[in-house]
């Protein structure tokens, strides 16, 4: 079950993922303590301190449209029960290296996207399972870079009222919320063919 904080912890599974492949990546010492000290989750232009090698910010939620209007769900302990479906999300972070050393930002943004490219899978958050939203959703997220024009990346540096800075925007989709709301009972629709071949709606 995905519930409200999934949002929060796609965000934690992400830092703690890069952190690992920042503290495996080979012949390079990113001089690495923990995720939480070393990839924040703040605006790159809010980062003070010299420990933090990365801002890791979710710039933008969507919703996705191929998804956004499912059907109830049937709910698997009554009959004649369903759920609402889950709202699919699409979620946009801002990947920022903030290094003062720019060799060490272009490889810390290599290894990143080395990263998605080998492993964009994510079927777990926290070490527990995902869940498939009793059935409305993937029990696995995806992750990619998503790669915006010069135009696109300024716009988002602009809203930040910084100089642009080196950095590359990842895609997760879909993450979806789960109604909290409890299943409500619904008649099933059924149908059956008439001797005339037309179709005639049945409430069961």
């Amino acid at each position: 079950m995905s519930s409200f904080s999934i949002v929060h912890d796609v965000s934690q599974e992400l830092r703690q993922q890069i952190f690992a492949a920042l503290d495996s990546a080979p012949d390079v010492d990113f001089s690495l303590t923990s995720a939480a000290a070393n990839i924040s989750l703040s605006p790159p232009n809010d980062i003070s301190d010299s420990s933090v090698l990365a801002s890791l910010y979710l710039y933008h939620v969507d919703i996705d449209r191929h998804l956004r209007n499912q059907r109830p769900l049937p709910d698997p302990g009554r009959a004649d029960a369903f759920r609402l479906p889950p709202l699919p999300l699409q979620l946009r972070y801002l990947l920022t290296p903030v290094d003062d050393d720019e060799l060490n930002n272009q490889l810390l943004l290599g290894r990143v996207i080395q990263l998605f490219h080998d492993a964009p899978i994510v079927s777990a958050l926290g070490g527990a399972g995902i869940g498939d939203s009793f059935g409305g959703a993937s029990a696995e997220l995806r992750v990619r870079p998503d790669l915006l024009s010069m135009e696109q990346l300024s716009q988002v540096w602009s809203a930040f009222s910084t100089p642009y800075r080196l950095s590359v925007t990842l895609l997760v989709e879909v993450v979806a919320v789960d109604s909290a709301l409890p299943p409500r009972r619904q008649p099933r629709v059924s149908e059956k063919v008439v001797a005339t071949g037309l179709k005639e709606r049945e409430d069961g």
